[in-house]
């Protein structure tokens, strides 16, 4: 049976952290970010066995706001192990993300620097998890979704924005994902 400190110790880190997964980065010891505390974590969005992270944006996370690093059982392509930060929900992280643009293009980003527009999109572990195995998620055919999908834990507890729109992962067969309105 567990312990109410257990749960109390569970619900408290819920509410006070979110969780990125990712794989820690090497990084040189003389780089700005790197000499300001800070730890660089590729991302990683893991539905299928190995786990394909290349091409999702690095987030550079103070190490004082990782409160732990907990592995997943799984592997990169590159045979990298993925793991989960649990980062306070406050701490501001930094997100390199890189975009092609057209050389004519480039020339105007001479002057004065734009603001910096949000990724294009963000995948983070859902603030309700806990609630993902009940009957009136939204994933699970409740919450007004559509009734005939089913999801399975590493499907249902990742939703991701794109564009101020967030959707839910829902399971379509064994192998695939498909997302859904929240």
């Amino acid at each position: 049976m567990a312990s109410y400190e257990t749960a109390k110790a569970r619900a408290f880190a819920h509410a006070t952290t979110t969780v990125l997964t990712g794989v820690p980065l090497d990084a040189p010891e003389d780089h700005p970010l790197r000499q300001a505390g800070s730890l660089p974590i590729q991302v990683c969005v893991c539905v299928t066995d190995p786990c394909p992270c290349d091409g999702h944006p690095i987030v550079w996370a103070d190490e004082a706001a990782v409160r732990s690093r907990a592995t997943t059982g799984r592997l990169t392509s590159g045979g990298d192990e993925v793991f989960d930060f649990a980062i306070d929900v406050d701490a501001s992280v930094v997100v390199e993300t890189f975009s092609r643009v057209k050389a004519s293009e480039a020339a105007g980003l001479t002057g004065a620097a734009r603001p910096a527009a949000p990724p294009p999109y963000i995948v983070r572990r859902r603030p309700d998890a806990a609630r993902s195995a009940r009957r009136d998620s939204p994933c699970h055919g409740g919450g007004g979704g559509p009734a005939t999908l089913s999801a399975d834990a590493g499907c249902n507890d990742i939703e991701i924005t794109e564009s101020g729109v967030t959707y839910c992962f829902a399971e379509s067969s064994e192998h695939y994902c498909i997302y859904v309105l929240c």
